[in-house]
């Protein structure tokens, strides 16, 4: 079963500034490298004109210092790398692996399985489905009290609609004859927890990516559906 949002922003605060050892680090490798430098002139002019050191020697020391000098970036990038990711929640979003999460839809994937929704708290009127052309194949009144909807797949017609994408909401109409609108909702696992553009999605079993603020319910699932 693949269910899908039409949520296109997602909102995230901007992350508390951290003080960075990229400068420190750059200017230290810098202040050792003009010091290399210095003792490598100093060398030069105080060797022994009869004995001269061997050239390669210095080639191995630029070369080692060097070394050392890309290391240091190295070791910087990666700290950068883990403070960013911290502060981007994704450390924090992995929490929500694992567990079961109730989100707003307005659209579903059919693929042939019945699927299950939540309806909002005292909704009225009725559960309307349409095609990808906006026209109704499906519409069900809502009882009193009544908190779920399954869909099987049946059109209002007995026909079996085909494998696509599908409308989904709840419509009524209001004294004035205007159609007010409400979303249903679905409940699936989270998966996954992903960085995008740099803000923090969590990735459904069904494959599709929700905003965390987009949550009303969350839940561990039951040690059958765990280990199924």
């Amino acid at each position: 079963m693949t269910i899908t949002t039409d949520n296109t922003t997602a909102s995230q605060s901007n992350p508390p500034p951290t003080t960075s050892p990229k400068k420190d680090s750059a200017a230290t490798a810098a202040s050792d490298f003009k010091s290399f430098l210095k003792l490598l002139t100093a060398q030069l002019r105080n060797q022994d004109p009869l004995s001269p050191l061997d050239s390669t020697q210095f080639v191995e020391q630029l070369a080692s210092f060097s070394s050392v000098e890309q290391q240091i970036e190295t070791n910087t990038l990666l700290k950068e790398l883990t403070a960013s990711i911290g502060q981007s929640g994704l450390e924090n979003a992995t929490q929500w692996i694992g567990k079961e999460v109730e989100t707003p839809v307005s659209s579903v994937h059919y693929a042939g399985e019945p699927l299950s929704f939540s309806l909002p708290s005292g909704a009225s009127g009725e559960v309307v489905i349409r095609n990808s052309s906006n026209d109704v194949i499906f519409r069900q009144e809502i009882e009193a009290g009544q908190t779920s909807f399954e869909w099987n797949g049946q059109k209002t017609d007995g026909t079996t609609a085909p494998i696509a994408d599908y409308k989904i909401q709840v419509e009524k109409k209001s004294d004035t004859g205007k159609t007010e609108t409400m979303p249903v909702s679905t409940v699936a696992k989270v998966v996954e927890a992903r960085l995008v553009e740099g803000s923090v999605y969590l990735i459904l079993e069904s494959g599709v990516l929700v905003d965390p603020s987009w949550v009303t319910a969350v839940r561990t699932p039951s040690a059958e559906e765990a280990g199924s």
